[in-house]
């Protein structure tokens, strides 16, 4: 067997870009792409399917099952040294396997069988440890990184519940996970780590979330509602920490952290094709791809309108009638912001923040389009059938922070399922609780709650305990005995 350091210092491969194919819905749609430009990466079943320079697998269930086509439809076959079964690590090693399942054997003899250590399981030798949380796209990635692969393509590498129609026959979400969204954070972490260049093959429908750490369980969710409704591949940008100027002058300076973030959407877009801008403290019912369908009819910016304040902000001198850009479809192209050159016009007086904020002073009036429907932007309230996307805006009763919130009814539920599908992890929900961000009862399951208050019960009843054990023994010590009768008592 070949350790994989071994084999990526073979470099078995020419310098072509890869593609990584996964079994989504997307996978039909292969035939529409020149394969030939790139290396072709299958996980699992793919192989059974189309023909790849690697087969990856996990779970030594997919090898038995899929021998004939691994033989002959693929290169090489990578794999755990300790591969899963029922979806989990176990002890048993690969080589454990040839008699049961002859064609690994014949793999090794051929020199094509391909071996690393996943994490979770005990490494073998010192070979580096391949992480994979949830799905096995994300050891893929892993690997592919470590390789030192600089662009990658995928298809078929999906969110939602479905597989494409080639593998109908097969049971999705066999791990027991609600859907596949929770690779995707995973695979941007992966990306960021290697500075892999990397998008679906079929243009995605870029989403800028503009979000500071407080509202990261509030962007978590939104990117779960979009994907769940979505029949596009999304990728999804929550815009933390970019390098952003202060301005100088305390009275343009943004009103809260990512203010000023939208401006850096063209360029994060590499100035090509659009890029949408909503806010964190949101929350979508309805499929993008709408928003993808509307034409800029000679516009750079197009937005929603909304004249009348909801009932929720009627008196409040905070809400601004007319355009509302906290939705914004941009022309990436034609859009050539540079946040510095942005924030040195406040600092110049050539703007200020309100003209900057509320009118988008930096885009010439006949540029800005407000033909986005207003149910794609409704403020603090919702209509069964026609929301397509509610904003939360007033932040006491935002309903990740009040139990109060009217909304609560709406929001919560899509919160349990992103929790469920790991979108949102337990130690970030944690976290921001602890921080005031978040309200506690969002920061563990119901089930971990009830452990939770019972050990804490247990606890003080075993402290309690041991206090009455002390005054017991203390009043028992024959010096206090003596002490106590001589006072009489």
């Amino acid at each position: 067997m070949i350790e994989l350091r071994e084999w990526i210092a073979s470099k078995p491969f020419d310098e072509k870009p890869w593609l990584l194919l996964g079994k989504g819905p997307t996978f039909a749609r292969r035939g529409e792409f020149p394969l030939d430009e790139y290396n072709l990466m299958g996980l699992n079943d793919v192989p059974t399917e189309q023909k790849v320079d690697v087969a990856h697998v996990i779970d030594i269930d997919v090898v038995e099952k899929n021998a004939e086509a691994l033989r002959d439809n693929a290169r090489f076959l990578v794999i755990a040294r300790r591969p899963h079964v029922d979806f989990k690590p176990r002890e048993k090693r690969l080589e454990d396997y040839f008699d049961q399942i002859p064609v690994l054997r014949e793999l090794d003899e051929q020199g094509r069988l391909v071996w690393y250590n996943a994490r979770g399981s005990a490494p073998i030798d010192d070979s580096p440890e391949i992480g994979v949380r949830f799905f096995s796209s994300e050891a893929a990635m892993n690997i592919l990184g470590e390789m030192g692969v600089r662009k990658v393509r995928t298809l078929g590498i999906d969110g939602g519940t479905d597989y494409s129609t080639e593998f109908s026959a097969l049971t999705a979400l066999e791990n027991e996970r609600p859907t596949f969204d929770a690779q995707f954070r995973e695979l941007e972490d992966i990306v960021a780590k290697y500075g892999i260049d990397y998008d679906p093959i079929i243009e995605p429908m870029r989403v800028f979330c503009g979000c500071d750490e407080s509202q990261l369980v509030a962007a978590r969710v939104l990117e779960y509602s979009i994907r769940k409704h979505a029949s596009r591949p999304v990728r999804f940008y929550p815009m933390l920490n970019l390098p952003t100027p202060v301005p100088k002058d305390q009275k343009n300076r943004g009103r809260t952290g990512f203010s000023f973030s939208r401006f850096h959407i063209p360029k994060l877009a590499g100035y090509k094709g659009r890029g949408l801008y909503v806010d964190a403290d949101m929350q979508v019912f309805g499929d993008i791809a709408e928003l993808w369908e509307i034409p800029f009819e000679g516009a750079k910016v197009m937005c929603t309108r909304q004249d009348e304040p909801p009932e929720q902000w009627k008196g409040s001198s905070w809400f601004h009638p007319g355009r509302q850009l906290s939705v914004m479809m941009l022309d990436c192209e034609r859009l050539d912001w540079d946040i510095d050159e942005i924030v040195g016009g406040l600092d110049e007086g050539r703007y200020d923040y309100q003209q900057l904020m509320f009118e988008l002073c930096i885009v010439d009036e006949g540029e800005i389009n407000d033909n986005i429907p207003p149910v794609w932007n409704h403020l603090e309230h919702y209509v069964d059938g026609e929301t397509k996307l509610l904003h939360y805006t007033v932040v006491p009763t935002q309903p990740w922070k009040n139990d109060k919130s009217p909304l609560k009814a709406l929001w919560e539920p899509e919160f349990q399922e992103a929790r469920a599908a790991g979108v949102v992890h337990p130690q970030e929900a944690l976290r921001l609780a602890r921080r005031g961000h978040i309200k506690p009862s969002l920061a563990l399951p119901k089930e971990k709650k009830v452990a939770t208050a019972m050990s804490l019960a247990a606890a003080q009843l075993r402290r309690a305990m041991g206090m009455a054990e002390q005054r017991i023994g203390f009043f028992r010590n024959p010096r206090v005995m003596k002490l106590r009768a001589r006072v009489g008592l």
